[in-house]
């Protein structure tokens, strides 16, 4: 335990100094349920990205994670809007969950293997895409707590307590509201009752496991209306999604081997012909991964270990395109987590290790850990981030483009952000976008009335977006124009009525006017969302 907590320590040191990147910053710093006590119970009622896609149509891709929620409201009471203890809290959970991995296999294999498989989990730098990545939560806490059930379950069996089993039943079901691929646990109870050998009565204990992926999906059904199972329109048919599945198996299997190129949203080409080539060799792959299952079938840690890594990954069948834009097979690292594990269990089985020599394993986990500090690094701040992420999309199917544009802007590199700005306008010209980012452009450059103009034309193609209405009442404030930027304000706070900078901004506006009743209104409502806000009580007190 202590080398594993020497190792976490050591190789995750230099993201703790990181900054909030991309989906950080709509779950965590402008997100009002974290931060608000009288919020908080929104969590469960509203879906992941309810508030940081408010006013837009959210229809699929709804995830209902509470726990991870949750889990940033109980950092922000800590650290507030200080990272480091959000990215503190990730290092710990992935420490966590590779202790418990060492005593899950401890409780069904032996010591060495135990040893081997949770340093190669803590130390391997896909595990970056999760543990780096703040908004990567959701995967954290739901392995920690499948993990938690996994071990409660294996010592129920050994122990005949049922404590043991009742402990495993809340963690799974803990675990289905941190991420929806808790849902495929019930099968890794299963997996475990295979490899104890128990006797068959004993799978009737994993009906409880199915009987509470019903409940969640149920409460789902409440919370998220008719849409509970919809992701997105497919872009294929069910035989391509499986020929893709298949197809894409073996190359998050050679990404676990040789981690190089990490990157979100990263993706392969399409099979779009049951005739091709390729779907020859993924057919041919998921055969071969069949028959070595049936050859090695008497070494069942091996077998475990392989079963473990195809069970997990099984999540990713659902999410194949997820990203429109990219046109291609999505490749989320992210779903590496929990299912490296099998293949760590696979690679390092009893068999196996026999004929290799273990002092061969340092230098493949000095290599591992080494490529993860360099890994913490692409995910320092936004610029740095969109600039690696860029490094491996076309610019057309870019989807952080528009992001990496704004993070130029924050660095002051005006004229980085002119020539990606032009370059974006010939892929998308007349877009909402297209017109916010010259507005952008046009207000940090002190050219505020071209930047009114770009935003109203913004505002007729993308007229619920509480963020464009509030950007306008900025303009307006600095064009000295204060009717105009209250009545842009106001429409910003109905769609948004938690919008912290509006609040603030609409206090100041009828502090100009002399309006103070008004201001204090708006003044006190932001500083229910930040009761620590120091600025906000200043304001409050000269509001007479």
């Amino acid at each position: 335990m202590l080398i594993l907590c020497v190792l976490c320590f050591v190789i995750y040191s230099n993201s703790l100094t990181n900054s909030f990147v991309y989906d950080d910053e709509g779950l965590i710093v402008n997100n009002p349920v974290i931060k608000y006590p009288k919020l908080l119970p929104l969590i469960f009622k509203k879906s992941l990205y309810d508030y940081p896609c408010l006013g837009k149509d959210i229809t699929f891709d709804r995830m209902y994670r509470p726990l991870q929620l949750l889990s940033y409201g109980i950092d922000y009471r800590i650290w507030r809007l200080n990272p480091l203890g959000f990215h503190l809290t990730n290092v710990l959970l992935h420490l966590f969950s590779s202790i418990l991995i060492y005593y899950l296999l401890l409780i069904i294999s032996n010591n060495t293997v135990s040893k081997i498989v949770s340093i190669l989990f803590l130390v391997h730098p896909v595990q970056t895409s999760v543990v780096t990545y703040i908004a990567g939560r959701a995967d954290l806490l739901a392995c920690l707590f499948m993990l938690l059930s996994l071990i409660g379950f294996s010592q129920f069996i050994k122990l005949k307590s049922r404590i043991y089993y009742i402990a495993s039943l809340l963690s799974a079901l803990l675990a289905l509201y941190s991420r929806e691929n808790a849902l495929v646990l019930f099968i890794f109870i299963a997996l475990i009752l295979f490899f104890l050998k128990a006797k068959p009565k004993y799978y009737l204990y994993v009906i409880p496991f199915i009987l509470l992926d019903s409940i969640y999906i149920l409460s789902r059904f409440f919370i998220l209306s008719n849409h509970v199972l919809l992701l997105h329109p497919p872009l294929i048919s069910l035989p391509l999604r499986v020929v893709n599945f298949f197809n894409i198996i073996p190359r998050y299997l050679f990404l676990l081997i040789l981690p190089l190129d990490l990157h979100l949203f990263r993706t392969t080409p399409f099979i779009r012909n049951l005739f091709d080539i390729k779907t020859f060799f993924a057919i041919s792959f998921i055969l071969l991964y069949i028959i070595l299952i049936i050859r090695y079938r008497q070494n069942r840690l091996l077998i475990f270990g392989m079963l473990w890594f195809l069970m997990g990954i099984i999540p990713v069948f659902f999410s194949l395109d997820g990203y429109r834009m990219l046109k291609e097979a999505v490749m989320a690292e992210s779903w590496l987590y929990f299912s490296s594990i099998g293949f760590f269990i696979s690679v390092f089985s009893q068999n196996i290790l026999k004929r290799f020599n273990k002092i061969l394993l340092i230098p493949f986990i000095a290599f591992y850990a080494f490529l993860t500090v360099i890994n913490n690094v692409y995910w320092k701040n936004n610029l740095v981030l969109y600039k690696h992420i860029s490094e491996y999309i076309p610019e057309q199917r870019n989807p952080v483009w528009k992001n990496l544009i704004n993070s130029y802007f924050k660095a002051g590199l005006y004229e980085d952000a002119l020539t990606e700005i032009k370059r974006f306008s010939i892929y998308y010209p007349g877009s909402a976008q297209t017109y916010i980012l010259w507005g952008n452009y046009y207000f940090l450059t002190g050219r505020l009335h071209k930047a009114v103009d770009n935003y109203k034309v913004a505002l007729t193609k993308d007229k619920n977006n509480f963020a464009l209405y509030s950007n306008l009442s900025l303009f307006y404030k600095e064009l000295n124009q204060i009717d105009k930027a209250v009545d842009s304000g106001l429409v910003c706070f109905k769609i948004n009525p938690y919008h912290l900078d509006n609040l603030i901004r609409l206090g100041d506006l009828y502090s100009r006017k002399r309006q103070f009743t008004e201001a204090n209104k708006y003044y006190y409502m932001a500083l229910e969302i930040e009761p620590d806000n120091q600025l906000i009580k200043e304001k409050i007190k000269n509001a007479k």
